[in-house]
């Protein structure tokens, strides 16, 4: 019998819903875990603190949540329990990897950067640790700037040169490490004061260097692609695939967080599947979504996850595509997410754990 633990948050909270296509849920665990039951799997549920850490998970299938919480503090606590339990040899759905790469535009871009269809890396991309070490890109602008961590379009900038890109990477990098607004303050007036004994004791200089250097994210620097009205969303679970046009913001260079959302084309459906497909030889994982652009008939990925993702292409989608015999069909009716999701995860189990 194979065992399946589902890991929740403190809340019991399970990845992300939006039914009504307005207002994030937690997906309904009972429904998940009924249908592993009803497929003779041993299923257990578990806090991610209540999991006890000396037991033998060895073989063990784990479905997980992840967070989006500002900082990433509560993902790197995740990210340390998922590595751990793969060390001893539970069998993480996603692996530790991908799931490193949500939430982490730098890791996300070091992967896409092994892919070996150079289709899929199209948009150059330059990663550096702090906004200090990006002052030194000057290549072609525009650019776009990002957060390595952000989400919605929180932290994306376009800088169409130099001048401006000296100080959106600042502005998108810099951050305080306070408590409350008291520690802001008086970091504020140390860096004041240090900055002064520096001025007056160059002889300090060196010895102060490391305390005076700001705080930094670390950032992407992306090539730009002008002109774009919005983009698409392709989740994909298994063999299924659901698309979404999704228009920018007002005045907005974004289409991240616009909640202007389309159905795609029906002309333009074979070429965006079919670029979309390419990602299925890269992830060995059933379950992502890629966020694409389109340049002149030509296909860009701006970014892929493959947990916590946006489930609107799938919610308020009325059908779906999947690839037979060469070429795309497609089948009408609602899909459920938990129902989607959960047989995928079973087909990927069964497919490369047989028992």
């Amino acid at each position: 019998m194979r065992k399946l633990i589902i890991l929740t948050d403190e809340k019991l909270n399970f990845l992300i819903s939006i039914p009504d296509l307005k207002n994030y849920k937690s997906m309904d665990v009972k429904k998940i875990r009924k249908f592993f039951s009803n497929l003779n799997y041993d299923v257990s549920e578990f806090r991610f603190s209540a999991l006890d850490l000396s037991r033998d998970y060895s073989g063990v299938f784990f479905i997980y949540q992840t967070s989006e919480s500002p900082g990433a503090f509560y993902k790197r606590y995740i990210e340390d329990l998922v590595y751990f339990l793969e060390l001893k040899g539970a069998i993480m759905l996603p692996c530790h990897e991908l799931l490193k790469a949500h939430h982490n535009k730098i890791f996300m871009e070091m992967l896409r950067s092994g892919f070996r269809d150079g289709s899929l890396k199209s948009l150059q991309a330059k990663c550096y640790g702090s906004w200090m070490a990006a002052r030194s890109y000057n290549l072609t602008f525009p650019v776009v700037v990002k957060q390595a961590s952000s989400s919605g379009s929180a932290g994306v900038f376009l800088a169409k040169n130099k001048h401006e890109y000296d100080k959106i990477v600042k502005k998108a990098a810099n951050v305080i490490v306070a408590q409350n607004l008291k520690g802001i303050i008086r970091y504020r007036l140390v860096m004041i004061i240090k900055n002064l004994i520096k001025l007056i004791y160059p002889a300090k200089a060196k010895y102060l260097e490391y305390n005076t250097v700001p705080v930094s994210t670390s950032v992407i620097v992306q090539q730009f692609v002008p002109g774009l009205k919005g983009d698409y969303k392709v989740l994909i679970f298994g063999s299924r695939y659901y698309t979404l046009l999704r228009m920018n913001r007002e005045n907005d260079f974004r289409a991240s967080g616009s909640g202007k959302f389309f159905d795609v084309p029906l002309e333009e459906h074979n070429d965006l599947l079919n670029f979309a497909r390419k990602m299925t030889f890269e992830i060995d994982f059933p379950i992502f979504g890629i966020d694409i652009a389109r340049e002149n008939g030509r296909f860009h990925v701006i970014e892929f996850q493959s947990i916590h993702l946006g489930p609107p292409p799938l919610q308020r989608s009325k059908y779906w595509h999947e690839y037979h015999d060469g070429k795309w069909i497609k089948f009408d009716g609602p899909s459920d997410l938990e129902d989607v999701y959960s047989k995928t995860i079973h087909d990927f189990i069964v497919a490369k754990y047989p028992d």
